[in-house]
């Protein structure tokens, strides 16, 4: 059975953050435009500026994954486990992905996006 090499792992793990980040973004973004905020323009500014720079990673990433002939695609999730389906080289690799992991790594990546500490940035570490 082939396996990913550790570029084409970090890609797909990066790509599947970058996913996972932007929809939790653009919900609290929607969220906070609706919130009875005193001052609500720096956060809502914060989060816009956030997502613009999410944006160009993703479409970075998306570009290397081009290169590399990789496709990730969303299986089915429940209140436990995301699968994935990860498409390579003519092989089909399946992963599935803790979801409160996920949502540690997401919360890790927002966090180092707002700071610009791109340390926190890095899937799965």
């Amino acid at each position: 059975m082939a396996k990913l090499t550790a570029e084409e792992e970090h890609i797909t793990e990066s790509y599947i953050l970058f996913e996972l980040t932007r929809k939790v973004l653009e919900k609290d973004l929607s969220r906070m435009n609706q919130a009875p905020l005193k001052l609500k323009d720096p956060y809502i500014h914060l989060v816009e500026k956030t997502l613009q720079q999410l944006s160009k990673d993703l479409y970075t990433t998306k570009a290397k994954m081009k290169q590399l002939g990789l496709k990730v695609q969303l299986n089915d999730h429940d209140d436990t486990f995301s699968e994935y389906s990860i498409f390579f080289r003519g092989y089909v690799l399946t992963a599935k992905y803790l979801n409160a992991h996920l949502r540690n790594q997401v919360s890790h990546q927002i966090e180092g996006l707002f700071t610009g500490d791109r340390s926190k940035e890095h899937p799965f570490h």
